[in-house]
């Protein structure tokens, strides 16, 4: 069965409820399956406990070098094409680099489907080409890029989020005096400025990804 991210944002609320651990368990299951409370109370006890060891795999995310030397840069997402930029400097522009940041700070795992389509081009198949064609970025379309996401595989968003993450924590201390002067050259509003510099300190704090 296929591990979407919203699926697991579904499961990664119920993990951290304060209940009984058996309707807990029950909860997650649920979710898992797609099924109600009666179909999961209504499984062999061996079923059941088979169902709960793969959701502790699911939550025991093993990232190794090579996963993450390489992550994917291509994510299918509701029956769409996505390329994923691990880039920051092209095609990103200022906006799209606050929204990473600041997306990343709040909660990472909950806003990846929103990080994710802060950093894809969409794109379509080329019968000409016989490929995959990039479109352009259109800002006004990011809800729609991010409901997509909801629907790809986690793992992969997830592996292409941290890697994307590394890159941009390596990358703070030249890129916020960058941006910083580009924005002052295009005379940005000094409180966007100031927002920029503040999201940059915080996130080179500590990493905002964590190990679920």
């Amino acid at each position: 069965m296929k591990l979407t991210i919203d699926k697991f944002q579904k499961l990664q609320s119920i993990a951290t409820l304060e209940t009984d651990e058996i309707l807990r368990a029950s909860k997650l299951v649920q979710v898992l399956l797609d099924k109600s409370e009666d179909y999961v109370e209504s499984l062999p006890p061996r079923k059941f406990a088979k169902l709960c060891e793969k959701l502790k795999d699911d939550f025991d995310l093993k990232i190794d070098q090579a996963t993450m030397s390489m992550p994917r840069t291509i994510i299918q997402a509701n029956g769409k094409a996505y390329h994923l930029n691990f880039d920051i400097k092209l095609p990103f522009n200022t906006g799209r680099y606050i929204e990473v940041l600041t997306f990343s700070k709040e909660d990472p795992i909950m806003n990846m489907h929103n990080i994710l389509a802060s950093i894809c081009t969409p794109m379509v198949w080329s019968w000409r080409k016989l490929n995959f064609v990039k479109q352009d970025y259109d800002a006004l379309k990011h809800e729609d890029y991010a409901n997509d996401m909801k629907q790809a595989d986690f793992k992969h968003g997830y592996f292409a989020m941290v890697f994307f993450y590394q890159v941009l924590k390596l990358s703070t201390n030249n890129t916020m005096d960058c941006l910083i002067s580009e924005m002052n050259l295009r005379k940005v509003n000094k409180r966007r400025v100031q927002q920029l510099k503040r999201i940059l300190q915080a996130i080179g704090d500590g990493s905002t990804t964590q190990k679920r």
